[in-house]
């Protein structure tokens, strides 16, 4: 799994949405644009197991090194 910020999300968006519309037939666009959107129902559940991975029990935050003193 890679990092990256929202820049680079819309860039990558764009560069699909650009590439679709550029090289993939007409009639083939929806179903390309299908795979786009299975590809991202999973999307916000690995969000909430993210957030969910970096708070604590009682849903604060787990401390970092940056928290300690």
């Amino acid at each position: 799994m890679g990092s990256g910020d929202r820049t680079d999300a819309h860039s990558k968006i764009d560069r699909i949405a650009e590439k679709i519309e550029n090289e993939v037939p007409e009639e083939l666009r929806e179903r390309a644009w299908g795979l786009v959107l299975n590809a991202l129902y999973g999307t916000p559940q690995e969000i909430d197991q993210l957030v969910e991975g970096h708070q604590g029990p009682n849903n604060e935050e787990t401390e970092g090194p940056s928290a300690k003193c």
